[in-house]
């Protein structure tokens, strides 16, 4: 690639390379050559090469730094990155470049602070132009923002190339999926606006000067003077709101949950609005402790295993393992043996797990068809066998409290006693909050115990009612423990306490949790468990909200409060897309269930709507019943109806339904065997299913056709698609991998 002798030099220094470093214009085409064929070892040594003949050149010493972190010698490109910010402290591409140095290891408060003045520093010496090499550390940025926990700044960073316009539009959007697959909290998914000073205010033009830096996306200046400014203006919520948002975009945390709190404080006689202020405190408080106390940790337990006629490995494993395999509280466990060798540890001979019976379960409640509570599982118990540098073994693993309740059981039943292993303080295990622990609860229903109920055909499969009870089980669990449980977003209370605060900051916590659990939560079975928290706490039902434009009059967690009834097609709509974008799922099933029964709504609209509550129906019934009203959508809209039939078959080999599922791949085979999407998704219905693929393949191979005579091939090398399976996009692309949101297909 040559380079323009009238470019601007890429080290920042604000002239052109014919006026900077006219000398080495060959050097930096060659090094450019270099770095763009990825050979980035050769660039370097060239990088080198010429700081020996030429020390102290800005254009070196960027590109140095940049390599090094190609390269991954982060001690290295610190080192580079001192130095170069040293020789030139008002630089931007230094700066930009010890912004992305702070922020790998993790000091993100910092960089953002160098990056800060980067950007000051690139409007004084590029006249008006953004040196490319800040925009690539924009993008850093944003992405050591999004997998830290700092969304917030990350979504500061995204608007503010919107605004410039700077990178492509395609980089551009790339940056913000980033920020959503990273997992922003659902406080933080409104966007909050800059306010402007009541027009009677004393420090009104101070306050207008700090507004304007921030527009000008100076915002250490910004921060500095509406901080300068709290002597004066210390009741204005407009103030600690500006504050607020600031120092998400600084990722200052502990200064942005202060200000949030003061905000709920200063708008008490709003209570939802203090409770969403509250909610963002919160989120900011998390981010900047994500382990703040109460936690429940993940314990890692001990205990020598006792020999068996002398002998403590061979016969007397097998011996301790019979006992496992004939109690009922234990299963066996498949796990990856390679993972273990991989990284030079000795596997496990066998693990298991172990599960609490209904009996001990704290609900103590029924589940849908009457029945007792399944088991719940505790922890994985791993049985090692003699090794040579330590005798047989056992460990057991899980969270905490989960540990506790199993320990006596294991070591009532192997003769052992557990205890903490000597190294335990060499690393640190992981934690997370209450609330998610209960939300991620596991249960075991024995199917053979759901096959003694009589099954109608009309009625639930024996897939639906076990998942139907695990769920039930879940939250049923959630709903008796949760209330008394100390929580970190509530500073240690239980809910119980601290809604009994009425007015008060804590109550607005409870508030703000239940609201966000409510709105945001993806299961229907989550969402209600939410709603009746709020009846066990004693706590009133929100107020409906009545608007005619609710996207632009009302706040997003609020939402799925807006009543629909009456409300313009157009705005049911698009509350019902922006809702199922932004994660917002109840809303978004509101809306669909509004939509679907509204008879101005196109078939477009109905597709749409079908396909989220397809994706939401509890049992088969529902879903065959949901997939039905798509194809006679899809025969108005003229949409390739292949994708239905993979979605429907997934259903109907859940029900063992044989008539239905011969008659849906006599359908594939006939109509839909050269789509290779649709070929994709039927091979991980059955391999979910667990037909064995490969024979499959085989077979295919050798007679060109399914078993039984059909026609569709099966590709054996062939992946499945990873959107397989969605009815909302059949026949058409859809964008997506892992994390990221659905994306919804218009037909025609």
């Amino acid at each position: 690639m040559a380079i323009d002798p009238y470019s601007p030099c890429p080290g920042g220094t604000g002239k052109k390379i014919k006026f900077c470093c006219s000398e080495l214009m060959g050097d930096l085409e060659q090094i450019e050559r270099l770095t763009e064929g990825q050979q980035y070892a050769g660039a370097l040594a060239e990088v080198d090469r010429l700081t020996q003949l030429h020390p102290g050149r800005a254009c070196l010493m960027a590109n140095r730094t940049r390599l090094q972190l190609a390269t991954k010698q982060f001690p290295e490109a610190a080192a580079g990155s001192a130095a170069f910010l040293e020789a030139c402290p008002d630089n931007p591409v230094a700066l930009g470049l010890a912004a992305v140095t702070e922020a790998i290891v993790g000091r993100m408060q910092e960089a953002m602070a160098l990056f800060d003045q980067a950007r000051d520093k690139a409007r004084e010496t590029g006249e008006g132009e953004v040196p490319r090499d800040l925009i690539r550390t924009a993008q850093t940025l944003v992405q050591a923002a999004a997998q830290t926990g700092h969304p917030g700044c990350a979504q500061g960073i995204v608007e503010w190339l919107i605004d410039k316009s700077l990178g492509s539009e395609e980089e551009r959007q790339v940056m913000a999926s980033i920020v959503g697959s990273g997992g922003v909290p659902p406080a933080l998914r409104t966007k909050v606006s800059f306010e402007a000073a009541p027009a009677d205010s004393p420090y009104r033009f101070e306050f207008e000067a700090a507004l304007k830096a921030a527009a000008d996306w100076r915002l250490s200046k910004a921060l500095s003077t509406f901080r300068s400014l709290k002597p004066v203006a210390g009741e204005s919520p407009e103030l600690f709101t500006n504050m607020a948002i600031l120092c998400e975009m600084l990722s200052r945390p502990y200064e942005a949950s202060e200000a949030w709190l003061a905000v709920a404080r200063l708008r008490a006689g709003t209570p939802d609005d203090a409770v969403e202020a509250t909610g963002r405190a919160i989120a900011m408080e998390t981010e900047a402790d994500p382990d703040r106390s109460p936690v429940v940790k993940i314990s890692s337990i001990i205990a020598p295993l006792p020999t068996v006629g002398g002998e403590a490995a061979g016969g007397g494993i097998e011996l301790l393992e019979d006992k496992l395999r004939h109690d009922g509280r234990y299963d066996v466990s498949t796990f990856d043996r390679s993972a273990w060798v991989s990284r030079g540890a000795a596997p496990p001979h066998s693990v298991w797990r172990v599960y609490a019976p209904a009996s001990a379960d704290a609900p103590a409640s029924e589940g849908p068809s009457g029945s007792e509570q399944p088991d719940r599982l505790l922890a994985s118990l791993m049985i090692f066998g003699r090794q040579t540098d330590r005798d047989p073994e056992a460990v057991l693993q899980g969270f905490e409290p989960d540990v506790a309740e199993a320990k006596p059981l294991v070591e009532q039943l192997l003769g052992c006693t557990f205890a903490p292993p000597v190294e335990m303080g060499r690393g640190r295990l992981p934690t997370t909050s209450p609330t998610v622990w209960l939300q991620n609860t596991q249960y075991r229903v024995k199917p053979a115990e759901l096959s003694k109920e009589p099954t109608a055909a009309d009625g639930p499969s024996m897939v639906d009612r076990l998942l139907s009870r695990q769920r039930h089980a879940v939250w049923d669990r959630f709903l008796a423990v949760w209330p008394d449980t100390p929580l970190p977003e509530l500073l240690g209370k239980t809910p119980r306490q601290a809604a009994v605060e009425t007015g008060k900051e804590p109550a607005r916590r409870v508030e703000a949790m239940i609201s966000e659990g409510e709105a945001a939560s993806r299961q229907p079975e989550a969402s209600a468990a939410w709603t009746a928290v709020r009846g066990k706490l004693g706590l009133p039902a929100p107020a409906s909200i009545h608007s005619a434009h609710p996207l632009e009059e009302v706040p997003p967690l609020r939402w799925h409060r807006v009543e629909l009834d009456g409300l313009a097609i157009d705005e049911l709509r698009i509350l019902f897309l922006t809702s199922l974008d932004a994660g917002f799922d109840l809303a978004a099933a509101r809306a669909a269930r509004a939509i679907v029964a509204r008879p101005d709504a196109e078939p477009q609209d109905r597709w749409e709507a079908y396909g989220l509550l397809e994706d939401r129906a509890e049992t088969s019934l529902e879903k065959l019943e949901i997939i039905g009203k798509l194809r006679e959508l899809a025969k108005t809209l003229g949409a390739n109806d292949g994708m239905l039939d993979v979605a429907e078959l997934r259903v109907r080999l859940s029900r063992a339904d044989e008539p239905g599922i011969m008659r849906l791949l006599n359908h594939l085979q006939r109509d839909h065997a050269r789509d290779q999407k649709v070929i994709a998704a039927l091979a991980e219905v059955l391999g979910e299913a667990g037909v064995d693929l490969a024979a499959l393949a085989a077979q295919s191979a050798a007679a060109g056709q399914m078993p039984g005579g059909g026609g569709l091939p099966i590709g054996g090398g062939q992946q499945p698609a990873a959107d397989s399976g969605r009815i909302w996009t059949p026949g058409g692309e859809q964008g997506g991998g892992a994390g990221e949101k659905k994306s919804l297909w218009t037909p025609g």
